[in-house]
């Protein structure tokens, strides 16, 4: 039985409630950021709320809220994951625009808004360092299309980057016309 339940559910992720959750209106609200988890140790749905906020990347911790209301889930909006990105096309903004093949990290708001940071490179960096500044650009829901990812990125070892997805051995296109096809 909890394998069909887990069927009728949108999977693990990111999502922007849309409503509040039953129940937990007042912790819970309409429009926020939440981890969906379409399991739990009581075999319900569950969510957890962000914690905190390391370097434009939300940490969830903390007890999921199980919930019953089965049909809210269907009226939450799965969110692309935070991490880093490439455009795949000119990114244009009242003011500019970021070229094709940006380096971008994806990150939101407590809200679930997304904002994209460009990244930067230290001139006096003898490593090569690439950095992330403090402020972003809002980004609209249908500019998350032009993103191409998430790319991996090995951590050092020892740094609390709050990434499950740091691998041994990075994941990157082959060539940069890859990010041209969506399917590669």
């Amino acid at each position: 039985m909890a394998a069909d339940l887990k069927s009728r559910l949108p999977p693990c992720g990111l999502f922007r409630t849309t409503q509040a959750l039953p129940a937990h209106e007042q912790r819970v609200p309409a429009g926020v950021l939440v981890y969906f988890h379409n399991h739990s140790d009581a075999g319900l749905p569950q969510v957890v709320l962000p914690d905190h906020c390391v370097r434009h990347r939300w940490h969830f911790h903390g007890p999921g809220i199980a919930f019953r209301a089965l049909s809210w889930a269907g009226t939450l909006i799965r969110l692309p994951d935070q991490g880093l990105y490439v455009l795949r096309s000119d990114l244009a903004f009242r003011g500019g625009k970021w070229p094709r093949r940006t380096l971008v990290q994806l990150g939101y708001t407590r809200a679930g808004a997304p904002v994209a940071f460009l990244a930067h490179q230290r001139s006096t960096s003898v490593d090569g360092d690439i950095y992330f500044p403090e402020r972003g650009l809002s980004l609209q829901a249908d500019q998350l299309a032009l993103l191409h990812g998430p790319l991996h990125v090995l951590s050092d070892p020892g740094s609390d980057c709050g990434s499950p997805e740091d691998l041994a051995h990075p994941v990157l296109p082959h060539d940069a016309d890859d990010m041209d096809d969506p399917g590669r």
